[in-house]
Parts: C-alpha cells; structure tokens; sequence
C-alpha cells in the first residue's frame, strides 16, 4: 500500500506523529483511513513542491494548506500535524515531481484534478507573486496529469485578474494607476529595498530585502508587459 515514489514519505509522516503525539481518550480525532492515505500524500506533496519551487516554503503556503484541509475536510488536531509531517517530510525527501503526478493520476478523478490545479494557484499566489519556477511546475503538473488546455487556461484565467492586481498592490498602486505613476513607485520601493542599503544590518534583513526587491522586480517587469510601459 505504501509503494510509490512517496512510501517513505506517507511512512515517515506516520511514523513521525504516531511517535510523538498521544490521542487523549474519548477523542474522535483519527488518522486519514489507509485508503485516503496515498491520495492524500500525494496530493500534499503535489502544493508542497509547488512551494518549494520559489526556493522556500512560505507561512503564507503553508496557511493556504492548512486552510484547504480544514475548510474542505475539517482536519483538526492530529490530522492536520499529519498535513504538517507530510509538508515537511517532502521538503526533506524532495520527490520527483513527475513520478508524484503519476502516482497522484491513478487515484484522482477529473473532478479532483481541476481542484487540485485551482489549489496550485492559490498556493502559488499566497505571497502575491507567480514565480517562473512555480508557473513551470504548474505546468508540469498540468501535463502529467493530461489536463487539457482550455481547463487550464480556464482557471488561470480567474487567476490572471488577480495577478494584476497583486502586481500593482506590491508597487503600493490602486487599479486606477497610470503607467507614470507605476514607473515613479517602481524606482522608489527598488531604491529603498535594494540589498545594499541594509549589507551592513545582518542576514536577516539582507535576506528580507533580497526577497522584497524580487518581488517589486518581478510585479513591474509583468506590468511593463501587460501595459506596454517602454
């Protein structure tokens, strides 16, 4: 039952809560029965890669996680360490991302393979940024799992809007914006965030204003190309 590229996974995660964590009696929480067991780690491992594909895995993904299983499948307590062992044993064990598609396709209808895909973009979207790594695995996955084009491009286009507009709330905008004033906020906030104002303040800030000036590097170069800006 755990064969597949995430058996050490599912077994590690299992192994890692059962070890650690004592039901008190008379609770009802339960583990995932074993059939939902696969399924469900693959399925986790599918949005924790999609995190990892920026380089880290954000609290902001990790609550847009939590927030799926709790709404959708009232995870609570030991079910949702259970999340959290799965997330974290996959950023260990760093699995094909391919062979998890596969694995995830034999037990996935159509219907959960379109949820998971909207899921992807709201994970990849936590942070306000579509990044060129998570927009490349997403459309792996998309292949892997034979999703066809025009579902595809159904649900990232209810995303494109938002895009948008997280491009301009990163630069400080409203939608009103006009392109001048986009430029002028763009040379602002890369003044002020850019790493070598805070070289000298330690490696936390360094690697917060490295993140920062991505991210208004990244809103500006997709508005330049969604409003022509020269």
């Amino acid at each position: 039952m755990m064969a597949g590229p995430l058996g050490a996974v599912v077994g590690g995660a299992l192994q890692s809560i059962l070890s650690r964590q004592t039901r008190p009696p008379g609770s009802n929480e339960c583990m995932p029965a074993q059939g939902e067991q696969v399924f469900i780690s693959n399925l986790v491992a599918i949005m924790t890669k999609i995190c990892m594909a920026d380089g880290n895995i954000s609290d902001l993904e990790r609550k847009t996680i939590h927030t799926f299983f709790s709404r959708a499948l009232g995870y609570r307590g030991t079910e949702m360490r259970f999340i959290d062992a799965l997330i974290d044993e996959t950023e260990r064990v760093n699995p094909d991302l391919q062979e998890v598609c596969r694995v995830f396709d034999q037990f996935a209808v159509r219907e959960q393979r379109l949820l998971m895909l909207d899921l992807l973009y709201q994970i990849a979207m936590a942070d306000h940024v579509l990044t060129e790594g998570e927009m490349n695995a997403i459309q792996l996955v998309v292949g892997a799992l034979g999703i066809a084009p025009e579902e595809h491009d159904r649900i990232r286009s209810r995303y494109s809007q938002a895009m948008r507009q997280d491009h301009l709330v990163t630069l400080g905008l409203s939608p009103s914006a006009s392109n001048g004033e986009i430029k002028k906020a763009y040379r602002q906030l890369a003044s002020q965030y850019h790493p070598d104002k805070v070289s000298h303040l330690g490696p936390e800030l360094i690697q917060f204003s490295e993140k920062k000036f991505r991210e208004i590097n990244e809103a500006y170069e997709e508005l330049k190309k969604e409003k022509g800006i020269t």
